[in-house]
């Protein structure tokens, strides 16, 4: 029995939108519960003395790119943007928990790491 095939347009689709709306709600989720000052204040903590400034600009920054991203505009420069953040967040938050997300551990990588992956494989397929 032959198996169907599916183009790779519409994984990569799929893939992109869901990315788009993963990052979106990110930072909408951040103004909803007025966490914007919370996570300022958590990275001037580690050391970045403009935190709050910083926090601002990753929450517009995930909702403006982000719906680049879903959108398919200017998806390169949104997946940069993206990977930097969540590079950022490996190394501060994520790599001290850790490789699980939940389970036999708590806030760790490994959700980050897909993410990043997924970010390289639209990356490598998006054209300029």
């Amino acid at each position: 029995m032959k198996l169907p095939t599916i183009s790779q347009k519409y994984p990569k689709l799929v893939l992109r939108v869901v990315m788009g709306v993963i990052f979106i709600t990110h930072g909408i989720a951040r103004l909803i519960y007025a966490s914007v000052a919370d996570f300022g204040s958590y990275l001037n903590s580690q050391g970045f003395i403009i935190g709050v400034f910083l926090a601002w600009l990753i929450t517009f920054g995930e909702i403006i790119f982000g719906t680049l991203l879903a959108t398919g505009n200017k998806v390169r420069y949104a997946i940069i943007f993206h990977a930097i953040v969540v590079i950022m967040g490996i190394f501060l938050i994520h790599f001290p928990n850790g490789w699980f997300v939940v389970g036999h551990g708590s806030g760790g990588v490994e959700y980050s790491l897909l993410i990043l992956a997924v970010l390289l494989l639209l990356y490598s397929s998006e054209s300029d």
